[in-house]
């Protein structure tokens, strides 16, 4: 698809887009890296965790796909295995209906686990 301009020159997308991506600055401080990994949100109300996905992770943060993002709230625990001894506190940055982008706030602390993760 050839988008038109003035006095007969076209740009392709394929060139609109590259020059769009050449002005992007990345703002993470850490490399991130997809993944699939299965995970558990503790929101901390006594409720069961809620089952998610990990689809992209680094040393800072994370993208995590769950079935609705609706009633999370700005904060809550991720858990990375199942026994719950990889965990990080996080903060929402960013959300979509079935995705969030989070901020880690902590790092593992196997030995203090909030209420509803024991």
């Amino acid at each position: 698809m050839r988008l038109p301009f003035r006095r007969g020159v076209a740009v392709s997308l394929f060139q609109a887009f590259a020059r769009f991506k050449s002005n992007f600055v990345e703002r993470r401080r850490s490399i991130r890296v997809q993944v699939q990994i299965p995970a558990w949100i503790d929101i901390g109300d006594g409720s069961q965790p809620l089952n998610a996905t990990v689809v992209d992770l680094s040393d800072d943060g994370a993208r995590i796909t769950l079935a609705s993002t609706a009633d999370l709230p700005k904060k809550f625990w991720l858990a990375l295995t199942k026994d719950k001894t990889k965990r990080r506190y996080c903060r929402v940055v960013f959300r979509s209906e079935t995705q969030v982008g989070v901020q880690f706030l902590s790092t593992n602390q196997p030995d203090l686990f909030p209420p509803t993760m024991n």
